[in-house]
């Protein structure tokens, strides 16, 4: 996004390389002082986050909470995370498969949480990211982020988990195909010693089934007050 046009005061913000917490308040009182509205104002907030290698958990709280509520609340189809949004996600914050940054990757695993429902290509797609970090030419944001190990470590399971425990029913693991490929994909790039033990055992509880679009992840992963979070978004 490096040919993006800012407006004021994020072309400041850019021309400076960082973010700090009064630029946060400048974005809120200035940029977008009615929240993120369109996909033109989220792009904005990418190309600025590309922009600024240096930045405060002030911006990182902004980017994160401003940009799940208007994916997940403030566009159409409300509450859910469908195949068109995913579509849009995927391409404007990878390359070649992989995340760029490590504020994007806990963006999406954030709107994953929040939505009640994603679709399976989505959730594959993240769990792809370990994939890539095991492969051959190990890169993305995932990769650059994970502790060095040659197999599935307590922190992928730790990562993997975030992805797929709104699948876990009665101790089974129910994954769609794609799901379910993208974890044989991921077990057979190390040997079974390199895994942890509790690799194994997640592997045994995998169930595989063709799921209708809106059963997948049919309860809603964090525990929020959709009032509260409504009341923000029309307030903003």
């Amino acid at each position: 996004m490096s040919g993006f046009r800012f407006s004021f005061p994020a072309c400041v913000i850019a021309g400076k390389g960082r973010i700090v917490a009064d630029d946060v308040l400048m974005l809120r009182k200035y940029a977008f002082p009615d929240g993120i509205r369109s996909s033109n104002d989220a792009l904005a907030l990418f190309a600025l986050n590309e922009a600024c290698p240096e930045s405060g958990p002030e911006w990182t709280a902004y980017f994160i909470e401003s940009l799940t509520m208007f994916l997940v609340y403030g566009s159409t189809p409300e509450g859910v995370i469908d195949d068109g949004k995913a579509a849009w996600l995927m391409r404007t914050i990878t390359t070649d498969g992989a995340i760029h940054s490590a504020l994007e990757l806990e963006l999406l695993l954030h709107t994953m949480e929040v939505a009640s429902e994603v679709p399976e290509s989505l959730s594959a797609f993240v769990l792809d990211q370990v994939r890539l970090a095991l492969g051959p030419d190990p890169r993305g944001a995932y990769h650059a982020g994970r502790p060095a190990a040659e197999g599935i470590s307590a922190y992928d399971l730790a990562y993997i988990w975030r992805v797929l425990r709104g699948a876990l029913e009665r101790g089974r693991l129910v994954l769609s195909p794609l799901e379910a490929l993208v974890l044989r994909e991921i077990d057979r790039l190390a040997a079974p010693s390199d895994h942890h033990p509790a690799w194994r055992e997640m592997m045994a509880a995998v169930v595989m089934v063709e799921r209708p679009k809106e059963m997948l992840r049919a309860k809603r992963w964090l525990a929020i007050d959709d009032r509260h979070l409504l009341d923000e978004h029309v307030a903003a």
